[in-house]
């Protein structure tokens, strides 16, 4: 996971304490980690995220609880981009 991709998550989790409990927060994070395995079963597994798609990366995406994955299949590798808030305004996931 990028540098860039684990304080996405991080800032997300800390935006979401200062309304949920921590054991909620503890779900959510389980959650995400547990989708990133799955990844690595199934890369292809994800949609193609249309917000991205002006990249012309080939960006795909997993919901997972709250949580929208971001990545990129290059080859044999899987690159998370970001872990977005699905709540959170979309736009704010363009770059």
């Amino acid at each position: 996971m990028l540098d860039q991709t684990k304080d996405s998550l991080q800032r997300s989790l800390r935006m979401l304490a200062k309304t949920y409990a921590r054991s909620y927060l503890k779900r959510q994070r389980k959650q995400v980690v547990d989708g990133l395995d799955r990844l690595r079963t199934n890369p292809g597994g994800g949609q193609f995220e249309e917000a991205l798609e002006h990249l012309g990366q080939h960006h795909r995406r997993i919901v997972v609880g709250h949580f929208k994955i971001i990545y990129r299949v290059l080859g044999k590798t899987i690159v998370v981009t970001d872990i977005f808030d699905s709540r959170r305004d979309p736009d704010g996931m363009k770059g």
